[in-house]
């Protein structure tokens, strides 16, 4: 289950990139909670004032990306230099301030062969009557591995005592 603290934020954001059919997946964080480990945000690290940082895979393609757009503008974000942004398929990371929580829209995740690929073995989850897709657990550990920072080994660790243990209990 993802973490109280974030469904609000998770669900606020889900409603409108749904609202806009933008195609993303939910990563990072939000994702590792999923799957049952909860940790502080790194965004902390950053801006003490910001307890959530929600992470989306977007599909790389033109049209997605000015959904996205659309999406930020019903989430009051001022998207003027957005519109004028050259969009690039592997390049057009978005880091998205919002006033009490941050986003990140990536183009690609390393390790991962392609986003349809992976929207394909996601998981499909419904929080407060809003449908969401997160990665799967075997698509977050290879991207954790390839990515390999202290915080995803960190996390790798966490997420396999978890599955561990679960196993160990015939669930």
């Amino acid at each position: 289950m993802i973490n109280q603290e974030v469904q609000p934020y998770l669900v606020k954001v889900c409603t409108i990139l749904n609202s806009h059919n933008v195609e993303y997946l939910v990563v990072g964080g939000a994702a590792v909670s999923y799957y049952g480990h909860n940790r502080k945000s790194g965004i902390v690290e950053y801006n003490a004032d910001l307890k959530v940082d929600l992470d989306f895979w977007y599909n790389p393609t033109i049209e997605n990306f000015q959904k996205i757009i659309k999406a930020l503008d019903d989430l009051d974000v001022d998207t003027t230099e957005l519109k004028n942004i050259v969009f690039d398929r592997k390049h057009t990371f978005l880091k998205i301030p919002h006033k009490d929580f941050h986003t990140d829209f990536l183009p690609i995740m390393e390790g991962l062969e392609s986003f349809r690929a992976s929207t394909e073995k996601a998981e499909t989850i419904d929080i407060g009557g809003v449908t969401v897709k997160v990665l799967s657990y075997d698509d977050l550990i290879l991207n954790k591995r390839t990515v390999n920072r202290k915080t995803d080994r960190s996390d790798i660790d966490e997420l396999n005592k978890i599955k561990k243990k679960r196993r160990g209990r015939g669930i």
